[in-house]
């Protein structure tokens, strides 16, 4: 959960520079790479500026930890895992360009999961 004041940025200037960082944050490279958005693509697109003011995360890993007398309800306790990563690349079937360099070593540090 996050929490904070959330401003829209409107302006043109602005809001190609922070959709910008958000591309170099995830695919260094990227941005330099691409052609920027259309004016139509940024009309459609909505940038909003957080100031974080409180953030929050539940993170553990390992079977639940209930109460001994929990068990004998008639619910299914375990863990459900979920991981988030990148894939492999996949080319758009109607571009011929090569794949570049950034997105063959890419990866975002470790693979957040949940373990089994």
């Amino acid at each position: 959960m996050v929490i904070g004041h959330a401003t829209a940025i409107r302006d043109d200037a602005p809001k190609r520079a922070a959709l910008r960082v958000v591309v170099e944050h995830l695919i260094p490279g990227r941005a330099d790479d691409v052609r920027g958005p259309s004016e139509a693509e940024l009309a459609a697109t909505e940038v909003v500026e957080l100031a974080v003011t409180e953030a929050s995360a539940k993170v553990r890993t390992g079977p639940p930890v209930d109460a001994p007398e929990d068990y004998a309800l008639p619910t299914w306790a375990g863990v459900l895992p979920f991981a988030l990563r990148a894939g492999a690349p996949v080319a758009d079937p109607r571009c011929a360009a090569e794949l570049p360099g950034y997105l063959c070593s890419y990866h975002r540090g470790d693979c957040v999961s949940v373990p089994e």
